[in-house]
């Protein structure tokens, strides 16, 4: 019996030893700003191939994001610009598929144009155009050598999928439609056009709409191939709404349980909330398929991200200068640097300013410094508010029944706020909307009325429903859902109710101090 012991603990002590080896994860990324042919190429609706400002910065962002979370990356795997073209990105994908062991988990992301090509082998689109993704040296008279199309990249990943689980993010779009009208967008679109292949192009491939295993993610920027995607400042860059978002995902923020995984579900929570807020509604991603609790990536996070409270924002200013004296701002000189807001010259005594999307959100007086100052601070409290968005709960549901279209004076408008989920428990309701002039409209529960501290029945339904009236422009109802009253932060409301000046971020979020709240914003627009 002794010698049995002794001899088991020298082989216990090396199978303690030996490593396991987990799944690794391995990505490639690429991002394209500058195209070969942008401006020679013409599509069949007479528009010209243009550049793009945030597709580069999309890239960086998420390299360098995707190597903190410890994901396999090297260099030939990072393709921006020049160096991202079809011939690049197979043998980025290969060396990729090389590096990786069965079990592993692949993520590919793009950024850049998305367009359509005339259908080819297999045939079968509805619409008779192929979607695809338009490398650098995309041209139409030899397409395939600059471009993927749906149907070849469904190929690549149902291959790929019987060894590997695949993450695929594309931050580009297809077409050029919209849910409302934008008279002056800020940031380009990623819509490299529409083209005819010259001849029958044969692939030989996989139907697109044939199903995918589910061990393929698959996430893109807007529910439906019909509707754009465009580009937006933040942090004072240009971006790709999804892109950054996802790269937040990462950073950890969207892992509600904290448990070192991303499921499928957190991402639809976190990505359709960030976006849609970033987009003022305009974007709303889609992951495919639909939300469950399969974990899609590893999460290996060991430095706290640092963050900063500030919610400076930028500015651009056209044909005039802005006023000295603003607070919290930063004027860039054009649209390229990015920017939250732009105001621009309407005559001599009114400036018309804009949002980060290009929704004219208010007219000013040319020269008051107050109200230029409002509007910033505005955007700077939006800011703030979005960062109480809380993972552990469910998002607060804010419908409005009109939609998202472009509302006129006189509509009336029905709106219905309510928790995610009523077993969390937040139902101490504060609700106040934020006009496009700033102006701040204390809404529930408002003082000396028979406004209850806590709804009893959801959805909360704003009785009677608001006409759209002056101020017109873009508003934003924000909803604040707790399990407790916040009465300091109805006092400030009630105190800045229509005055000149609005409550500093740092006093919104004091109030909400030790208290457990989801916040929720809707942006919608009106106009005369």
């Amino acid at each position: 019996m002794t010698y049995f012991i002794i001899r088991l603990i020298p082989l216990l002590l090396i199978a303690w030893t030996i490593p396991v080896f987990a799944a690794q994860q391995h990505a490639l990324v690429i991002g394209i700003n500058q195209y070969k042919h942008a401006g020679a190429v013409v599509d069949v609706n007479g528009e010209r191939l243009e550049n793009l400002a945030g597709a580069v910065n999309d890239a960086k962002l998420l390299a360098a994001t995707l190597r903190r979370v410890h994901v396999r990356l090297p260099e030939n795997r990072v393709l921006l610009n020049d160096n991202a073209t079809r011939a690049a990105f197979d043998r980025a994908w290969q060396d990729m598929l090389k590096q990786a062991q069965p079990g592993d988990t692949l993520i590919f992301t793009f950024s850049g144009h998305g367009g359509q090509l005339s259908d080819i082998i297999p045939l079968g689109e509805v619409d008779k155009y192929d979607e695809m993704l338009m490398f650098y040296d995309f041209h139409p008279t030899q397409p395939l050598q600059g471009s993927i199309v749906d149907d070849e990249m469904h190929g690549l990943l149902k291959k790929a999928s019987a060894d590997y689980n695949l993450v695929v993010i594309v931050d580009a779009c297809h077409a050029s439609g919209t849910t409302r009208s934008i008279a002056q967008p800020l940031g380009k679109t990623r819509n490299g056009g529409r083209y005819v292949a010259q001849a029958n192009l044969p692939i030989f491939l996989q139907r697109e709409d044939t199903e995918l295993p589910r061990k393929v993610t698959r996430i893109t920027g807007v529910v439906r191939d019909s509707l754009k995607i465009q580009e937006t400042t933040i942090d004072n860059q240009w971006h790709g709404a999804l892109s950054w978002a996802f790269a937040q995902a990462l950073n950890g923020k969207a892992d509600g349980d904290k448990n070192g995984f991303l499921e499928r579900d957190e991402l639809t929570t976190f990505l359709r909330e960030k976006v849609r807020n970033k987009t003022k509604n305009l974007q709303t991603p889609k992951l495919e398929p639909s939300a469950d609790r399969q974990s899609v990536i590893r999460l290996r996070q060991t430095i706290p991200l640092p963050t900063s409270n500030n919610y400076d924002i930028s500015i651009v200013v056209e044909n005039t200068r802005a006023p000295r004296g603003l607070k919290n701002v930063r004027v860039v000189k054009d649209l390229s640097q990015g920017a939250n807001l732009r105001f621009v010259v309407k005559n001599r005594q009114e400036i018309d300013v804009f949002n980060n999307i290009g929704d004219k959100i208010t007219t000013l007086p040319r020269d008051k410094l107050h109200l230029w100052q409002r509007v910033i601070d505005k955007e700077r409290l939006l800011q703030a508010l979005a960062t109480k968005f809380d993972m552990r709960h469910k998002p607060v549901r804010i419908t409005l029944s009109e939609g998202d279209k472009l509302h006129k004076e006189g509509d009336v408008l029905h709106f219905s706020i309510a928790p995610g989920n009523l077993r969390e428990g937040l139902n101490a309701l504060t609700l106040f909307n934020l006009a496009g002039n700033g102006e701040l409209h204390f809404i529930y529960p408002l003082p000396n009325t028979k406004d209850t501290l806590i709804v009893r029945q959801f959805p909360y339904a704003l009785l009677p429903p608001p006409k759209v009236s002056s101020p017109f422009g873009g508003d934003d109802l924000v909803a604040v859902l707790c399990r407790k009253p916040t009465k300091g932060l109805h006092k400030l409301l009630a105190n800045n109710h229509k005055k000149p000046n609005l409550p500093m971020p740092e006093q919104i979020l004091s109030r909400l101090r030790g208290h457990t709240c989801q916040v929720g914003q809707y942006a919608f627009f009106s106009s005369k």
